[in-house]
């Protein structure tokens, strides 16, 4: 038996074939980072250089999931034969600060906090490029179809949710 592995849906070609590269931070964790604390399922890291009282950290996590379907809508008649899965997080944690250099005593810190759970099953037919492109796909939804620009998000964060060519 061939067994192949898919999304089951399918882009509409974007006018202009706009180039739509993930945007990612370049994080040095072995030259910038060390292990705050650290437990089986749980690991912190802090930026060593971040200010102590506004210190940025990276959270990782990963749990076991003993019924992947669980509040799934997906048929019974269609389950894997296993239903284990897993959850994956990774969540950072950042302080910016305001400040004025004609007041040095003004500042104004804005804390900042963003994280992403990847909840899939264990399944050894779904690799790590696909996983990759569903988080990359969610990324998309934070842009609107065939931009880069942040207008999306200046609308999300005014509680505009519905995309503007929706």
């Amino acid at each position: 038996m061939a067994i192949s592995v898919s999304t089951g849906y399918t882009d509409t070609a974007i006018p202009g074939n706009p180039v739509l590269n993930l945007l990612r931070g370049s994080v040095n964790f072995g030259a910038d980072f060390r292990v705050k604390s650290q437990v089986p399922s749980e690991v912190i890291l802090n930026n060593l250089t971040s200010p102590v009282d506004r210190q940025e950290k990276f959270r990782f996590s990963y749990s076991d999931i003993a019924n992947i379907y669980s509040g799934t809508d997906i048929d019974p008649s269609v389950y894997a034969p296993s239903k284990r899965g897993y959850s994956v997080l990774c969540q950072l944690t950042e302080t910016f600060s305001i400040t004025d250099p004609t007041v040095p005593s003004y500042r104004v810190d804005l804390p900042i906090s963003a994280h992403i759970v990847l909840k899939m099953p264990a399944n050894e037919n779904l690799t790590s490029a696909m996983i990759q492109t569903v988080a990359a796909r969610l990324m998309s939804g934070l842009y609107e179809t065939g931009l880069t620009t942040t207008s999306r998000i200046s609308s999300l964060a005014r509680g505009s949710l519905i995309p503007a060519d929706l």
